[in-house]
């Protein structure tokens, strides 16, 4: 460890504390966001400059090497029940990093991959989530490039919750007459007004031009079910 710049110690609240290891981009802007949603921060980096950077943005902000396990116990790490691994440039760090990590037994250990096999290797060793942030946003953009979607989010292999207009044919129509279930394998469950908030579908909800709605079921019918003409 090369020097600490603590706000607030998080390890009062281990439960509620996450270990960001690595502040890049992505490592960065999830931490910030942490923050913004209340969860208390510890933030790891190697780089002096980027540790100046998250002073006084994340309860605690330290400059260590995240590979050596001493240090990682010195910072509690081993400690936490959350932790999230956002190296990427250095794949030799990423897995030196996640394997201590598993060997805490961390219980819930989020990881960011640049490779497929960088992920794979993440993988094998017992990292539960996995993220490959450049192939998980091509993948939502050929989505949005090739069907009428505004939004697009994998739920599970083959299951997604995608975010459209509500296609002609169920516009102006009570939706529990309309058994879209039933008849398309999807599910409606939400939608918003113009100007309005999101609001759950009830069995009389009518869908207009210029609403939008939340759609979930597998990928290819709620694809199929947007682009309904």
């Amino acid at each position: 460890m090369f020097g600490s710049h603590p706000a607030e110690s998080p390890r009062k609240g281990m439960s509620n504390a996450v270990a960001v290891i690595g502040l890049g981009r992505f490592g960065g802007a999830l931490a910030l966001e942490l923050m913004r949603n209340g969860t208390d921060v510890l933030g790891v980096d190697h780089d002096e400059a980027t540790v100046q950077r998250f002073n006084g943005k994340l309860t605690s902000v330290v400059r260590a090497d995240a590979t050596d396990e001493d240090v990682l116990r010195e910072l509690s790490v081993n400690e936490f029940e959350r932790a999230v691994v956002g190296i990427g440039s250095d794949i030799q760090a990423s897995i030196l990093t996640a394997s201590r990590l598993v060997k805490f037994g961390c219980p819930a250990i989020w990881a960011k991959a640049i490779t497929e096999p960088h992920a794979e290797i993440l993988t094998q060793l017992g990292v539960q989530h996995v993220v490959n942030p450049e192939s998980d946003m091509g993948t939502r953009a050929a989505h949005l490039i090739q069907h009428r979607i505004l939004d697009f989010v994998p739920i599970d292999d083959g299951y997604a919750l995608v975010r459209c207009t509500p296609p002609l044919p169920i516009q102006q129509r009570p939706m529990d007459l309309l058994n879209v279930r039933q008849k398309l394998g999807v599910s409606v469950v939400a939608v918003c007004r113009p100007g309005g908030q999101w609001e759950p579908i009830e069995p009389g909800t009518m869908l207009y031009d210029d609403d939008q709605i939340l759609v979930t079921g597998p990928t290819r019918k709620v694809e199929r079910f947007s682009n309904l003409a």
